[in-house]
């Protein structure tokens, strides 16, 4: 794919700078426009949010404006939302979507981009630091209890008692992508042994991963037996749906902790609360559900070794936007000489 981008289409909020930014770069690069009306796309909840008020909507007006805006775009940044035709036939001349979200296959599916020769890249890499923190948050407060010590100081109870580490346990990292990658780097200088699963297993996988074993998905069991502590970052593909079920969990040692920060669809919850109410799981910690938000009646809610997190501990003000914009501009700098893209999507395995 070459070409100099002529007309960007902004399609979700962003900040003044981070729009100067853009229309820097394609003035630069080719001289063309970018095209954006704050008024038309959902207002942030927070400083650097892209994705906005969950119930914003367009008068009927807004929507032929918007999609107007669309209609011309070349390069989208973000997928626009309430549109319901396909996303190739309101903008005809599209050639490029850069997705505001890691996973990015299941939008581009609802776009109806798949069977197109439009480019969609993800935001892969932009989260990875947040999740990542996350995870060894959730581990080191598994490790220490601090909910324990909390509850402690309340009671100006004066309790001596065994207390976890982190180091000397093994780690699985279910997904060896950016976020798989990101936590193994942090996981690291805590003395954890590290192991990871991926897909497809190639020479040198466990160096690239920052883990000493990768194991095939076929051998997920195996994988996990050995862990006190598993971290799931997979997308959600066909493939990917339920791989954490009854017998992954079944597999894993007992007194296991679980975190989530890939897509609910892989993790089956009903295995997990099953396995939470025997004591076999010691504890979760979860930033993603098959349904969101989580339902009030979900059991999930119940467990006091439990942490759930409304899909949102990635949502750092403005570090989101920052890296998500700079990304964008360096792919608008291959587009125009050329070259791959960053975070191009596999329309085929979904990520």
């Amino acid at each position: 794919m070459a070409g100099r981008p002529q007309t960007v289409t902004v399609a979700s909020h962003f900040g003044e700078q981070s729009l100067r930014r853009i229309e820097q770069a394609v003035r630069e690069l080719s001289g063309g426009r970018v095209l954006y009306d704050k008024d038309l796309v959902a207002p942030p909840r927070w400083p650097g949010d892209t994705v906005g008020e969950r119930d914003f909507r367009r008068s009927p007006q807004e929507q032929r404006r918007f999609l107007d805006l669309l209609g011309e775009a070349e390069v989208l940044l973000d997928f626009p939302r309430d549109v319901d035709a396909p996303l190739a036939e309101v903008a005809p001349g599209l050639r490029w979507v850069q997705g505001a979200m890691a996973g990015a296959g299941p939008v581009a599916r609802e776009a109806g981009l798949l069977d197109t020769d439009v480019t969609v890249t993800t935001a892969g890499g932009v989260f990875s630091a947040q999740l990542a923190e996350f995870v060894l948050g959730a581990m080191l407060d598994h490790a220490k209890g601090f909910e324990r010590l909390r509850a402690n100081r309340k009671r100006r109870l004066w309790h001596e008692g065994a207390v976890g580490t982190l180091e000397g346990k093994t780690l699985c990292i279910v997904g060896t992508g950016s976020i798989g990658r990101a936590i193994s780097h942090r996981a690291r200088p805590f003395g954890m042994r590290l192991v990871g699963v991926k897909r497809t297993v190639r020479e040198g996988d466990a160096g690239r991963a920052g883990v000493e074993e990768v194991y095939p998905t076929e051998k997920l069991r195996e994988a996990v037996a050995e862990a006190d502590y598993v971290a799931i970052t997979l997308p959600h593909t066909p493939q990917t749906e339920g791989l954490v079920g009854r017998e992954a969990l079944s597999a894993m040692k007992p007194g296991v902790h679980v975190t989530n920060v890939g897509r609910g669809a892989v993790l089956d919850e009903a295995a997990l609360v099953e396995n939470l109410e025997t004591g076999h799981v010691s504890g979760a910690a979860l930033d993603v559900f098959a349904v969101e938000p989580l339902p009030p009646e979900s059991p999930l809610w119940s467990f006091e070794n439990v942490i759930v997190s409304p899909h949102a501990t990635d949502n750092a003000p403005h570090v989101t936007e920052e890296k998500l914009v700079a990304l964008f501009v360096r792919n608008l700098g291959r587009y125009a000489r050329g070259e791959p893209l960053e975070n191009e999507l596999d329309k085929e395995l979904l990520y």
